[in-house]
């Protein structure tokens, strides 16, 4: 199921989406001249066009991303715990060596700068892909006591999820009487994170790296907000996953504890 979720956004998010529109329009201008097929393929190419450079531009991104919102109000409660979600690792294919990716490190070291010391700390993340050797809950917990001094409690070594993180983390935290978390994951994630956490039974105070007031950088201003590149490409593609991806938790039934 992870992998049919995975080709399936893979293929409604920019550039896929829109390249595959142009590669249509170009074969449906072979057709029959003069058929509706025929004369579908240039309105296509025009609106697969529009649509590639429109989600690379500042612009949209921009605006794509505050749409995300935030995540759904809770009654407070004092948190008891910090849970921290993995967002993987980079891994050389000579060596085999393995670091946590620029995602996961600004997460910790987010945690690390914001969290009350006095809580104790749950990391969460596992092996994604074959042929990785080590859970990204190990990444994080080494980094964390070995380069911050602070200790990890406890480890959820199996999720590959958000949804999995939410199931093994309130499995884990139910056995320890801990009923409260602040959650740090990037602002972006939060919404959904949050809302697949509390339903989970966790009651989630965010604690979101970085906020969407980053998104606008200050050169992107006036024609270069709709001029593309790459960077807003990528954040579109990132924002726009997370818009299919509260849909498909929404629809789906939380995922069993996953054991590894």
């Amino acid at each position: 199921m992870n992998g049919l979720y995975t080709a399936a956004a893979t293929l409604l998010m920019p550039p896929a989406a829109p390249l595959l529109g142009l590669l249509v329009a170009f074969l449906l201008r072979f057709s029959t001249t003069g058929s509706l097929l025929e004369k579908c393929s240039l309105p296509l190419a025009v609106i697969s066009f529009c649509v590639l450079w429109l989600g690379a531009t500042p612009a949209f991104s921009s605006w794509l991303g505050n749409r995300l919102g935030k995540a759904p109000d809770q009654p407070y409660l004092r948190p008891e715990a910090v849970v921290i979600l993995g967002a993987g690792r980079y891994r050389d294919r000579y060596s085999s060596k393995e670091r946590l990716s620029a995602a996961s490190l600004e997460r910790v070291v987010g945690a690390v700068k914001q969290a009350p010391e006095e809580l104790p700390i749950l990391v969460s993340g596992g092996r994604v892909h074959p042929g990785e050797q080590l859970a990204e809950s190990e990444l994080m917990a080494a980094l964390l006591e070995g380069k911050f001094s602070t200790p990890v409690t406890w480890r959820d070594d199996c999720s590959r999820t958000t949804a999995e993180n939410a199931v093994n983390s309130a499995d884990i935290l139910r056995s320890a009487d801990v009923k409260s978390v602040l959650l740090a994951t990037h602002w972006w994630h939060m919404p959904r994170a949050a809302e697949i956490f509390s339903r989970a039974g966790l009651q989630v105070q965010p604690l979101p790296i970085g906020s969407a007031g980053e998104l606008m950088a200050r050169a992107q201003s006036g024609l270069g907000r709709w001029l593309p590149n790459a960077v807003s490409q990528l954040r579109t593609q990132v924002y726009w996953r997370e818009v299919l991806a509260r849909v498909w938790y929404r629809w789906n039934p939380l995922p069993p504890i996953r054991d590894c």
